[in-house]
């Protein structure tokens, strides 16, 4: 059965553009007319996943309560499957545009847009290691800070109270078990294309290879790679276990995303309607949080009933990546893709402070 719905949710879940995030100046031209003559503002939220992803599972909720809320003074519209955004950095244009008022995407994307590598701290492996630590930074007054500075740079309003982790990252095989980091020595995986994940992999002496994401399951079935990485939900979602026969889990890497929002369609809105949107949003981070965490348990389940073996990767596997990461990322800023201050800051929020250098 799973093969016949593959095609449809490939083209349904082109999603979590980790990497090659637009520059400035990108956004599209030309916006949306979101208040009508009688009052009533039109509220539209793209995304790139499919209609059973925890995110819009939450939105379909964030939806009903905010048009009850607001008496239907905010009709909420929630474009799915990247039916107008079919990348992270899409919804992000499109944001910025008004084409979308609303939607979320990643802290990568910001950083390429607004020019401002901080950001970058959220693909450094190992620099924060469990969703607490993510969202610890991201509900950092240094995060607010980046936020408003952002907004100011694109027009684009980053909601406070920080993001959503997507899902942590896999090694995964399709010929022989991977049940530690010694089983993937010499195997050609599928890795994002950063300065960050090739030091990673390189430094595990794996061979990543660069495929686009819409042929990555193609590559899989023809043996172009012998395996992939990204985050455990996504083998799920997208299919690709039907090609796997194994999954590491670990803990190098993440699909982290914020809520943004248009400036000016937001500042349209009256006093009440903002705190609603506020007030709402507020209750999506946290809905959706929970949402993820179910569905990671779903995924896993329902990979190992069709006979995918998936481990998590033992302790000395995850110091030894996180040993990879410190000496081949952290403090080399060309690859690192920001500054050792920054890595420090995040090092001192997290408390992590006989880490830092």
């Amino acid at each position: 059965m799973k093969k016949r719905i593959i095609a449809a949710m490939i083209a349904a879940v082109m999603i979590v553009s980790l990497v090659g995030c637009g520059k400035k100046g990108n956004s599209e031209s030309g916006s949306e007319k979101t208040v009508s003559a009688d009052g009533t503002y039109t509220l539209k939220i793209g995304n790139t996943v499919a209609d059973k992803d925890p995110f819009n599972v939450a939105y379909a909720e964030f939806e009903k309560s905010v048009e009850e809320a607001s008496n239907g003074k905010i009709q909420v519209e929630v474009l799915s499957n990247g039916a107008v955004a079919e990348t992270d950095t899409d919804v992000l244009d499109k944001v910025r545009a008004n084409t979308l008022q609303m939607g979320n995407t990643t802290p990568n994307c910001f950083a390429a847009l607004a020019n401002m590598p901080a950001y970058y701290v959220y693909g450094i492996p190992y620099l924060m290691s469990t969703d607490e630590e993510l969202n610890t930074v991201g509900e950092s007054d240094w995060i607010s800070g980046l936020n408003d500075d952002f907004q100011k740079s694109t027009g684009v309003k980053v909601f406070p109270g920080g993001g959503v982790n997507m899902g942590w990252f896999g090694f995964s095989s399709t010929k022989k078990k991977v049940e530690n980091l010694a089983d993937l020595k010499g195997m050609s995986i599928r890795i994002n294309q950063t300065n960050q994940m090739i030091a990673l992999a390189e430094g595990a002496s794996i061979n990543p290879q660069f495929i686009a994401f819409s042929e990555v399951y193609t590559a899989l079935a023809q043996g172009t790679v012998d395996g992939m990485v990204t985050n455990m939900p996504l083998f799920y979602s997208n299919g690709f276990y039907d090609q796997l026969k194994s999954i590491m889990s670990t803990h190098c890497g993440e699909s982290y995303h914020f809520y943004i929002i248009n400036e000016d369609f937001y500042n349209s809105l009256p006093t009440d309607l903002q705190e609603i949107v506020d007030e709402n949003v507020t209750k999506l981070i946290t809905n959706t949080r929970d949402l993820e965490e179910d569905y990671l348990t779903e995924a896993v389940s329902t990979m190992k009933d069709d006979g995918v073996t998936i481990t998590e990767a033992s302790d000395k596997d995850e110091e030894t990546l996180k040993q990879i990461s410190e000496e081949k990322v952290w403090w080399d800023e060309s690859v690192a893709l920001t500054s050792k201050d920054d890595v420090n800051k995040v090092l001192e929020i997290l408390d992590r402070k006989d880490e830092m250098k």
